[in-house]
């Protein structure tokens, strides 16, 4: 029992034993070298408290004073704090632990000495209160460096001076300099945000900052935007990255680093990207591509795209355009795009050696010729087939990189498409049956050529006045024309049925809700005149002491009646009247409300503006446009048209289109914008001709008209024609 009583201890020795062995080796690490990267203060009296800053410090180390041994009062292995002895004096403080040694740097005996300083780190422009002794001097005022930069003594007394931290000083140690010694203390962490990209951007953006005096530790650095905290990535002396949060508004960055904070450049906020258009979609690699749209960064890198996760090049940018290239490789996929993290995804891509770049006109009337340029047609035509939303159009021409077709008889808006053996490839956008036609009429026709104005009735039919031979025809939609009231030549007087009605001059017509017209009449007592869908004629209102110009109803069969110089004047149901406009007013364009009921009316022929007016109380005028004429779109304030504006008519979305004739424009007015836009615009000499809006001409257009599907009609009194208007 004895002996295996000693052999289990003996195994239990044996065994601690390798354990302990196996403990040591495992144990065993790479000692920490020895080094002293600062030490402060550099100069002082005996008892002044010295920290030196390093790595490797030992409980066996000893500090010395010029050979005088030092008290040591704390110490870990990166840190020793020390009492400058008494008895020493000026000379090399030595650090010596197990038989090694090393020179920490020259001390000085003296009454200037710099202890302390706080804070220990911030921006430019930060007071900095520093400790100490003999600071005072008789002789000059006490200097302050700051990483070698002087940096502006605020105050100063025997024992404490507030210096301004200089711009640009970087981090580094500061120095007191009084009466020509000096005092270096401890280090000071200059902090600066120098740059910040993106600038732009939206929450979840991720931005990186660039600076000086951030924390290596991502959770010691505290950003905001404009108020709001971000998150904070990845953190480096020099660099942060962080996340933008969710609430973000414009505003500056601010980053706070050990309670200290520095302001950083403005951060706006900006609507994630929008793609209007890319072209071409399909193409071979190296082929050059453009996205069009909104809300693009002007520096390319802040724009990435990628199909099936690879990136395009992006070449040049603005806030509306990207050029890029098309890489090898991406097959087929969904267009992405990332614009400083908001993401946005576009049409299909194909990479194949078909493309279509452009086509141009993109939109037209059967006829038109279109010119198709891109990659990849084949030189025969027959080999190219080119379709109009599934209709085949006719090829005149083939070149490699472009092609001339003629738009089919049945056409209609939709895609278009050129196919080359397998290999298919469409337009960037939707080619669209837009354009002018004439209806009834033209230059050799019976219409007379004193058309006037015109109204579109909830059927489709049109009907327009002859001013001066006193009557109104009627136009089908499919452009059948007839006389409908009155006789042409044949002025009178006469209601009742419109085969035997007559008239003197006929300067306006409107259209009610009802399809009842109304008609003003100059002579025969300057009356307004009313014809009913069953086609009895009426005389509404009659003796007026203005002549009567154009005129418009609105839902409440409230009538609207220009008298040039005398404004515009309101009818009621009741036969009521009120002066709606006190100034000129054109007598060639009628009146129009939107949606709010503001009066828009257009000034006499000679005058280049639009004005408006509260229907409810002639409290004042507002204008859009100005005295002197132009063709300008955007905003009302700076908007122009030209003189003797020729029609206006309000659309279903509330917006108003106006015929600018001498623009050989219809422009477009938002309400709700306070925009003016370009609807179209035709060649600028005057004629004769349907088809596209670059090519088709006009002569004087007098008046315009919507039917319920949108479609514009034009009266084009010259050519004795109505000419209608397709916009897709």
């Amino acid at each position: 029992m004895q002996n295996i009583s000693r052999y289990i201890f003996g195994f239990i020795m044996i065994l601690g034993s390798c354990s302990l062995v196996s403990c040591k080796k495992n144990d065993k690490k790479a000692e920490t070298p020895l080094t002293v990267t600062n030490y402060f203060p550099n100069s002082g009296s005996g008892g002044t408290l010295v920290t030196i800053k390093g790595t490797g410090f030992s409980a066996e180390g000893k500090v010395s004073f010029e050979g005088t041994d030092a008290v040591v009062v704390a110490q870990n292995d990166s840190v020793l704090v020390v009492r400058a002895p008494q008895e020493g004096k000026t000379g090399q403080v030595v650090y010596a632990a197990n038989s090694k040694t090393i020179n920490i740097g020259n001390y000085t005996y003296q009454a200037l000495s710099l202890t302390s300083f706080a804070p220990k780190n911030g921006p430019a422009g930060m007071h900095v209160r520093i400790s100490g002794a003999g600071f005072s001097s008789l002789k000059s005022p006490a200097e302050v460096t700051l990483n070698g930069k002087p940096a502006t003594v605020v105050s100063v007394s025997d024992t404490l001076l507030v210096a301004e931290v200089p711009e640009g000083a970087g981090s580094g140690a500061i120095v007191v300099k009084v009466d020509g010694k000096s005092s270096t203390g401890d280090i000071f962490k200059f902090q600066a945000v120098n740059t910040m990209k993106p600038i732009t951007g939206a929450g979840g953006t991720r931005v990186v900052i660039k600076g000086d005096g951030f924390d290596a530790d991502p959770a010691k650095n505290f950003v905001e935007f404009n108020g709001r905290p971000a998150t904070v990535v990845a953190a480096s002396l020099t660099e942060l990255v962080v996340t933008v949060p969710v609430e973000v508004t414009t505003g500056p960055l601010s980053v706070t680093v050990g309670g200290q904070r520095t302001p950083g450049p403005t951060f706006t906020k900006v609507p994630p990207p929008t793609i209007d258009g890319v072209t071409p979609l399909s193409g071979p690699a190296g082929q050059e591509m453009t996205i069009t749209g909104l809300n693009f960064s002007t520096t390319a890198d802040e724009n990435v795209v990628k199909i099936n996760n690879i990136a395009f090049p992006v070449k040049s940018a603005t806030s509306n355009k990207l050029v890029l290239s098309i890489p090898a490789g991406i097959g087929t996929g969904k267009l992405q795009l990332s614009v400083n993290d908001q993401l946005v995804q576009g049409p299909e891509i194909k990479e194949q050696n078909l493309g279509i770049v452009s086509a141009v006109p993109s939109m037209g009337l059967a006829g038109t010729k279109v010119t198709i340029t891109g990659v990849g047609f084949s030189t025969n035509p027959a080999e190219n087939e080119v379709t109009f939303n599934g209709s085949k159009a006719v090829i005149e021409s083939a070149t490699e990189n472009m092609l001339v077709v003629v738009a089919p008889s049945d056409l209609t808006s939709g895609a278009l498409k050129v196919k080359r053996a397998t290999l298919e490839a469409f337009a960037p956008s939707r080619f669209l049956r837009a354009g002018i036609m004439t209806l009834a009429g033209g230059p050799t026709t019976s219409l007379p050529a004193d058309l006037d104005a015109l109204v579109v009735d909830s059927k489709g039919n049109v009907f327009v006045t002859a001013n001066r031979t006193s009557c109104i025809y009627k136009i089908t939609p499919t452009g059948s024309f007839s006389l409908y009231a009155g006789a042409p030549g044949q002025m009178g007087y006469v209601n009742g049925p419109v085969a035997e009605s007559r008239f003197v001059q006929l300067n306006g017509i409107c259209i009610d809700a009802q399809d009842n017209l109304y008609v003003s009449e100059v002579g025969n007592g300057n009356n307004i005149r009313m014809i009913t869908p069953g086609g009895i004629v009426s005389t509404l209102r009659t003796g007026m002491s203005s002549n009567p110009g154009r005129i418009m109803v609105d839902k409440d069969n409230n009538l609207y009646l220009t008298q040039t110089y005398a404004g515009v004047l309101k009818i009621l149901p009741s036969g009521n009247t009120v002066r709606a406009y006190n100034r000129t007013a054109s007598d060639n364009s009628r009146p129009v409300l939107d949606n709010l009921c503001n009066l828009y009316v257009t000034g006499d022929d000679y005058e280049a503006y639009i004005g408006i007016a509260p229907i409810s109380g002639n409290i004042r005028y507002d204008f859009i446009g100005s005295s002197e004429p132009g063709f300008v779109d955007g905003p009302f304030n700076i908007a122009k048209v030209s003189y003797g504006v020729s029609g206006m008519v309000r659309a279903a979305d509330g917006t108003i289109l106006i015929m600018d004739r001498n623009n050989f424009a219809i422009r477009r007015m938002d309400i709700n914008k306070q925009e003016m836009s370009t609807v179209l615009k035709v060649s600028s000499t005057r004629g004769y001709q349907d088809g596209a809006f670059e090519n088709a001409r006009w002569w004087n257009p007098n008046d315009i008209a919507l039917d319920k599907d949108g479609n514009i009609y034009v009266v084009d009194g010259n050519n004795r024609a109505v000419r209608k208007i397709f916009l897709q």
